[in-house]
């Protein structure tokens, strides 16, 4: 059953912590300082990359993609791996090529013998992030978007979940498949359209649809396919909580990157929760923004 995925402004006010959490604030703004410095690293270096790889494409490709992995690598260390291809899954299917995969700890050792995997596949990946520096560019967002369709034509066999809710079964049979760009339109809501639109003309299932997609410094568009995943003030209704939200957190998109980069559908069943999420489950953002064209 399709979702309707729209865009309806609903600005909040920031939204604080639960009573009760498990670490303590400084933790949180450590964390979020370092994610600051972190961003402002990533700018540099895709400037920099303009600038080491002038006159080649793919020279200043290849070196914003391997500051994207180092980062990327940094909060799923060893024994995950951050490669870059094509995902295969075992039904024949495969994608276009990804320029950051991440995969999990149970991935076969297929590299070669200069690290790089000559083969990946979908039950041993968790994330599949594609890196587009500026999708205020309507041809960079519709290939990005293209691309995730190719990734989420990919079936898993295996079901990393515990819990047995039906649309959380489904969604971890997909890989999770991210943008990550450092450029947007002036105003983000004129992406968020573009996105929407993008679905709605190729009527595209919500579970085969991005999981979100995040601007650096800007914020992250977010595809909630069910209720729960809408961790904001509430609304009135289920219905308001899904579809895709702009949600800005400024500085510290970075942060809300890897908090939901981790709360995806991994490779793998988890017998303990994750560190991370509650070290960056954020005691504020600016606004949240239904999408609606």
């Amino acid at each position: 059953m399709h979702l309707e995925h729209c865009i309806r402004i609903a600005k909040r006010p920031f939204t604080q912590h639960k009573a009760g959490a498990t670490h303590p604030p400084m933790a949180l703004d450590d964390l979020y300082a370092f994610l600051r410095e972190e961003a402002a690293t990533l700018e540099r270096e895709f400037k920099k990359a303009s600038i080491s790889g002038r006159g080649t494409p793919q020279e200043v490709a290849d070196f914003r993609e391997h500051a994207v992995e180092e980062f990327v690598g940094r909060f799923f260390p060893f024994p995950h791996r951050v490669t870059k291809g094509k995902i295969r899954d075992s039904y024949g299917a495969i994608s276009d090529s990804i320029d950051c995969v991440i995969c999990n700890p149970n991935h076969p050792h297929t590299i070669d013998s200069h690290g790089k995997f000559q083969l990946i596949f979908a039950e041993g990946v968790d994330a599949a992030i594609e890196v587009k520096p500026d999708i205020s560019n309507n041809d960079e967002l519709l290939r990005g978007l293209q691309q995730g369709l190719t990734v989420k034509a990919l079936k898993r066999t295996t079901e990393p979940l515990l819990e047995r809710i039906p649309w959380m079964v489904e969604r971890a049979h997909r890989v999770p498949y991210v943008i990550l760009a450092m450029r947007c339109k002036k105003d983000p809501m004129d992406t968020g359209k573009e996105i929407v639109r993008f679905y709605k003309e190729h009527g595209t299932p919500p579970l085969h649809q991005a999981d979100f997609i995040a601007v650096n410094n800007v914020g992250l568009f977010n595809n909630c396919i069910d209720a729960s995943q809408y961790r904001w003030n509430k609304l009135p209704g289920d219905a308001n909580k899904t579809g895709w939200f702009y949600e800005e957190w400024a500085e510290e998109t970075l942060g809300g990157f890897l908090w939901l980069l981790q709360l995806v559908a991994h490779a793998s069943i988890k017998m303990q929760n994750d560190i991370l999420p509650s070290y960056l489950m954020p005691k504020a953002i600016h606004r949240v923004e239904k999408i609606e064209v």
